[in-house]
């Protein structure tokens, strides 16, 4: 056991433990939780591990609970005096427990899609992508759309010579569209260009790129940025059908994020066309979501100012006493560095040889337009969360809620902008002196030698300083992390780990860490008041871990087990039946 908690840690008698234990009557009432597990109304948590994240007290041995409320917390002979007749007792056999992980910036309903997808692999052969997509359209033979998920953009482009003429070979009798692994591109046939016009189309869509043989000019059926969604769109229509596969792929993924400790996130797609938020509400609906979800809906750049804002007013949703919140405007300042789309305050690198109009990277939105966006939307209560990976995006979204600012004089919002792959040192101060959380994916694959040595080849030695997460947090802006689940692994133990373990400009405490994941991500979504520690009178969101992970090398915190986890009281994940 570590110093601080010997400290912090005042041991009740074991021989009082044992006689308290051995004269308790222990009575409970049981329901069933829509997962199947049991839902204890008064329980007493004992032989803990408790990390609380209340600066006040970080570390306890028992937590007292009642009807899904912390009501103590403290020593085990302290709370065993408190405990009544109606407390279970849970021994949690020197377990650890945690508050549940938040997730502030993730696509779970994506995620769950791709899970039943036909999914290919980033880069492949000729001969790859043929067996794997003759495979699958037999597989989705019933479809009147062929949908695969999982390529490489610019990897396909160097791969095949004509990919428009490759899929229509396979795929002649439907529109077919292939969504890439980075969220920010696709690639399709002449008959899904052709449903959603882009074959006649001259000029790039609003946002969005349409790619063409720089000899011939002809289509070459890959677009990228928004020019993907009209693709999306047209391949998944709000049918019933669709909203049922929604429904149910956010339903494997709800699962998939309780087996992770996870019990707050903010799902950063939000894309209304397609009957996603129908498919969260009938989660809620039928007692099927296990998590609060402070969810976004997307802002289509190709989409009428008025018909749009009509849009976002009549799906707004904020009732701080539902599970289910849609809250959050999300907003593309611009793509990726990989694609030489993130907006950059300097040109890419020369040998990239892009067009003049693109050196310094794209925009989705037109300035003035973007302006009228972020006032308008911030006066109808949305928080805004920037899609920003070039320091160029990153300084637009701040002009741009500086200019919310000046126009609405609101307070509290609690914008953020997420990705932040680039940051401009002049940029800094603005975080704060506007009150903008900044929201980093630092996953092994994000800050790792391997990305910055591939990313020097589009921005040189920019890419020595990316992803600057320590540098803000030490110049006091305030900070999340999160996982961008699917593009990145959605471990919260491996990405705490992966943070402690990053050899430039990584953290070394594994307290403040885990409050990026847990407190800090409750003050953004507004319910720091009610999660994100425990704490006399907040909810009962725990984790609960196979082992110590403070007492636990560095290395090793990634290898650790959730083994429960309770959201509000009710065990979500328990495949031990601790909480039973």
């Amino acid at each position: 056991m570590n110093f601080l908690k010997k400290q912090s840690l005042l041991r009740s008698s074991k021989t009082a433990y044992v006689l308290k234990l051995a004269g308790m009557i222990f009575l409970m009432t049981l329901g069933m939780s829509s997962q199947g597990y049991a839902i204890v109304d008064s329980y007493l948590i004992v032989n803990a591990n408790v990390y609380t994240v209340n600066k006040n007290m970080p570390w306890a041995e028992a937590v007292l609970v009642e009807r899904g409320v912390v009501t103590a917390v403290g020593t085990e002979g302290e709370l065993l005096g408190q405990a009544q007749q109606k407390h279970k007792v849970i021994d949690l056999g020197g377990r650890m427990l945690l508050p549940g992980f938040q997730d502030p910036h993730l696509h779970a309903l994506e995620a769950g899609i791709n899970e039943t997808a036909c999914f290919l692999p980033a880069e492949g052969t000729t001969n790859t992508y043929r067996e794997e997509i003759g495979y699958c359209r037999d597989e989705q033979n019933q479809s009147s759309w062929f949908i695969g998920a999982g390529v490489s953009m610019p990897a396909l482009l160097e791969t095949i010579e004509s990919p428009l003429e490759f899929l229509d070979e396979l795929i002649p009798d439907r529109p077919a569209v292939i969504l890439d692994n980075l969220g920010h591109g696709a690639w399709a046939n002449s008959q899904a260009m052709q449903a959603v016009g882009y074959m006649s189309l001259k000029t790039d869509p609003p946002g969005g790129i349409i790619d063409r043989d720089q000899v011939s000019g002809r289509l070459t059926g890959v677009v990228f940025e928004n020019a993907q969604q009209k693709l999306r769109n047209a391949a998944l229509p709000p049918t019933p059908e669709n909203v049922d596969f929604a429904y149910n792929s956010l339903l494997n993924a709800l699962k998939i994020l309780a087996e992770n400790g996870i019990t707050t996130v903010s799902d950063a797609g939000g894309y209304w066309p397609r009957g996603h938020q129908e498919a969260w509400v009938r989660a809620e609906q039928n007692d099927q979501l296990t998590v609060r979800a402070s969810n976004a809906l997307y802002l289509y750049p190709d989409v009428p100012f008025d018909v749009q804002m009509s849009e976002f007013r009549g799906r707004y949703m904020n009732d701080p006493e539902s599970l289910l919140r849609f809250n959050q405007a999300k907003i593309y300042m611009d793509g990726i560095l990989s694609q030489a789309t993130g907006a950059l305050y300097e040109s890419y690198e020369r040998r990239l040889d892009l067009p003049a109009e693109l050196q310094r990277g794209f925009l989705y939105f037109d300035q003035a337009v973007l302006l009228d966006y972020v006032v308008e939307l911030e006066k109808e209560g949305f928080q805004l969360h920037f899609h920003a990976t070039g320091d160029r995006g990153v300084g637009l979204a701040l002009d741009a809620l500086q200019h919310a600012k000046n126009k609405n004089s609101r307070h509290d919002m609690r914008h953020r902008i997420t990705h932040l792959y680039l940051v401009a040192d002049a940029d800094i101060p603005r975080f704060k002196q506007l009150d903008v959380v900044t929201d980093f994916q630092l996953s092994p694959s994000s800050t790792d030698h391997e990305t910055k040595r591939y990313l020097k080849g589009f921005v040189g030695d920019r890419a020595n300083q990316l992803m600057p997460a320590r540098r803000l947090h030490e110049a006091g802006v305030e900070l999340v992390l999160s996982s961008d689940w699917d593009a990145e692994e959605l471990s919260p133990l491996r990405k705490i780990e992966a943070v402690l373990t990053q050899e430039d400009d990584g953290f070394d405490d594994i307290g403040t860490v885990i409050e990026l994941m847990t407190i800090n991500v409750a003050k953004l979504l507004h319910h720091e008041n009610k999660t994100g520690s425990i704490e006399q009178g907040k909810l009962t969101d725990f984790v609960v871990l196979d082992r110590d992970i403070f007492d636990v090398p560095v290395s090793e915190i990634g290898d650790a087990k959730v083994e429960a986890t309770i959201l509000g009281g009710e065990a979500i994940y328990d495949p031990e039946g601790i909480f039973d």
